[in-house]
Formats: structure tokens, sequence, C-alpha cells
């Protein structure tokens, strides 16, 4: 009896997990148009995707940045992060000259996540910190582009 119902079970659940649909995910793309010079936007996409932990950042032509995935795994996480879940991204980044002065930039963040030892990794939403918007804050940081300066007073006069 205690067989019967262990079988069951397990097959209950393996059911339930196999009939699960994977929901569609639109993907994290961000364009813009920024007020800097081809080559300096270049440098901050490329300093900006190494320094958040991106592997093999290399430019394929002159207007065109590929990543592997993001480094996120060290040690016995490793293990855990295989087996169990994780999310992993990578990015490809399009400068494109728009102007003397300006830069048109189009950044897309794939995400791919599981749950379980038994999933397969399927597009999922992008996590905030990984996001286009974000990688993108980060480059205007960088080129030191701001459109909106904070100071003390502005801040905590908002409302």
């Amino acid at each position: 009896m205690m067989r019967r119902t262990g079988w069951a079970l397990v097959t209950a659940v393996f059911l339930v997990g196999l009939g699960s649909a994977a929901q569609a995910v639109e993907p994290d793309v961000v364009q813009v148009q920024l007020a800097a010079p081809v080559e300096k936007v270049k440098a901050a996409v490329t300093e900006v995707l190494t320094t958040s932990g991106y592997t093999n950042v290399e430019w394929k032509n002159d207007s065109t940045v590929t990543t592997n995935y993001r480094d996120e795994t060290e040690g016995i996480q490793y293990l855990y992060d295989c087996c169990w879940g994780v999310i992993k991204n990578r990015v490809e980044a399009t400068v494109t000259p728009s102007g003397d002065q300006t830069t048109d930039l189009r950044l897309q963040v794939m995400a791919e996540g599981k749950r379980t030892l038994w999933e397969s990794f399927i597009p999922v939403q992008t996590p905030a910190p990984e996001s286009a918007n974000n990688q993108l804050r980060l480059i205007k940081n960088k080129l030191k582009i701001v459109s909106h300066p904070y100071t003390t007073q502005s801040f905590f006069s908002m409302k």
C-alpha cells in the first residue's frame, strides 16, 4: 500500500511539472539616443558590462557587442545553482552614430531561468539589477549624462 501511494505521488508530481506551460516573456530592450560620441559610448558600454560581471565582452564588428553569460556562481554555490534554480543572463548592445556628437544605443538583455533540476532553461523576466534600464543608467553615469541631477534638497523635496 505504501509503495503504491509513493509511486502515485511521484507520478502526480512529475505530471504536474510537465503540464505547466511556459509563459511568453517580452524581451528586455531599451533604445535611446545619447549626447556623446560613438567612441566614448563604446568605451562606457564595455566598461559597464565588464564591471557588472559579464564575461567575454567583445565587439563583433564596429557596432555590435555581445557577452557570454554573467559570471554569478563561485565555489560550492555553483552546485546549488545548477541543480535548484538560477537566472542567467547575457547582453547584446548595438552602437551606431547618428551625428557627430550623438549616438544611438540599443541594449537587449536576455535572461533564462529554471526552478528545479529537471527543468531546462527558459526565457524569464530580467531581474531589476541586470535589466536593460539599469544597464543604461550605469552607462549614462559613466558618460556623465544625467537627465535629473539629484541633490540632497531635491531628493527630500520629492513627493
